[in-house]
């Protein structure tokens, strides 16, 4: 090889899927949020033409092409011509929503777009100059594939890459001389090396729900005159969920508690400039259970104070969430009370105590839930089943004493 190699690794952009799990949306918010697949995508694009690379690898699920309507295909159209224009080639396999086959006949792909089938591995060579400098062994989403073992050349001379999609066995890659693994169907970025291959799933340059943590984007490779690959990951995305965890003392006062929210807030908005942060904040608490911590006015009031200090620009940190965990114990005063809300405790205690007592909650659900959700209820254990009953007791101080003053019930408590 003469000269550098250099292309661009993306897949699974979803441009018709929306963002999800976000209960309330500000109003100066909502266009980005639906607009952040698009844009992600066309930095994707931006980047290619900066960068004024070979060709772009595309390794499925950019769009359903049977549900989604006519804006996704017109925004890649309008992606794939700009790169037309710098002469620059587009390779695409499909994934498990998006087969290139079932693009409509009627809407023709530009001359610099190729294309691959899903039911065999096809052998292209790039071309620069007329000289190849690049073999990609390309095939779209196949269930049935259950190796990667056709994906394979005789020399490594011409740089080989394999285009696919879908959860090949990393650990037991077997093609022969393939230097490069352009892989999706992984929404997070993933790269290992085995052996001289580079193994890499892309990632989507746009994260969609709280699952999806941290930076998304595309790979940026450059391939050496020795024909030793450089892969680089680079950040597209607009909007990135960073859930967070804090602790605090039960006692923490409320400026105190302020100051470590924002603290941490400020911390997050300077190591993530320029997009927005999604943060559900969970709290978790130590020292002697304190109600006022809880109180659900007091909670909002401290989610409206995050979103009003850091979340009224486009860029910056969007709280979505404030929960607070209990203490691992309550005040053992409280157990011992001859009142409803000691009956409810120590009616609670026996359940944590002896994970043989069942919780029947199938009393309470609707007829028209069925028998196996009822008998998975019934089933409850582990952290699924203490979390339940951690719950069941927050719910029950707030109801059987919410009319105490709790200064007076917390100093009681401890005496």
């Amino acid at each position: 090889m003469n000269e550098e190699l250099k292309f661009i690794h993306a897949s699974d952009f979803h441009l018709d899927e929306p963002m999800s799990e976000l209960s309330h949306v500000p109003a100066h918010l909502k266009d980005a949020l639906v607009n952040a697949p698009y844009l992600a995508a066309t930095r994707v694009f931006d980047l290619a033409i900066a960068e004024r690379v070979d060709f772009v690898l595309l390794s499925g699920d950019l769009f359903d092409l049977d549900q989604a309507g006519c804006r996704p295909a017109s925004f890649l159209l309008s992606q794939f011509e700009r790169l037309a224009e710098k002469k620059i080639s587009v390779y695409w396999c499909g994934g498990a929503v998006d087969h290139p086959e079932r693009w409509p006949s009627t809407v023709e792909l530009p001359g610099n777009v190729r294309v691959f089938s899903s039911n065999l591995v096809e052998e292209v060579f790039h071309q620069r100059g007329g000289q190849p400098i690049a073999t990609i062994l390309g095939s779209g989403y196949d269930p049935q594939r259950q190796n990667s073992a056709d994906f394979s050349v005789e020399t490594a001379e011409i740089f080989p890459i394999g285009l696919s999609y879908g959860e090949f066995d990393t650990n037991s890659i077997t093609a022969r001389n393939v230097c490069y693994w352009a892989l999706g169907g992984r929404h997070q970025y993933q790269a290992l090396e085995r052996g001289t291959s580079h193994v890499v799933f892309s990632g989507s340059p746009q994260s969609r729900r709280p699952s999806e943590v941290g930076s998304h984007g595309c790979v940026f490779v450059r391939v050496d005159k020795s024909g030793h690959a450089r892969p680089q990951f680079i950040e597209t995305d607009v909007f990135r969920w960073l859930p967070q965890t804090i602790e605090i003392a039960e006692n923490a006062t409320a400026e105190e508690f302020e100051n470590l929210l924002s603290e941490r807030a400020l911390r997050l908005v300077s190591e993530n400039p320029d997009r927005m942060l999604l943060v559900p904040w969970h709290v978790l608490t130590a020292g002697t259970f304190n109600p006022k911590l809880r109180i659900e006015k007091q909670l909002e009031d401290r989610l409206q104070w995050l979103r009003r200090e850091f979340g009224t620009a486009q860029t910056g940190l969007w709280s979505v969430a404030l929960t607070i965990d209990p203490p691992a114990a309550l005040p053992t005063g409280w157990y011992e009370e001859d009142t409803i809300l000691g009956d409810y405790l120590r009616a609670l205690r026996r359940y944590r105590e002896d994970p043989s007592i069942q919780i029947s909650l199938h009393h309470y659900l609707p007829e028209m839930i069925e028998d196996d959700v009822q008998h998975a209820v019934a089933r409850l254990q582990g952290a699924d089943r203490e979390q339940i009953l951690a719950a069941a007791s927050l719910v029950g101080i707030d109801y059987l004493a919410a009319h105490r003053d709790w200064d007076d019930a917390v100093a009681s408590s401890n005496q």
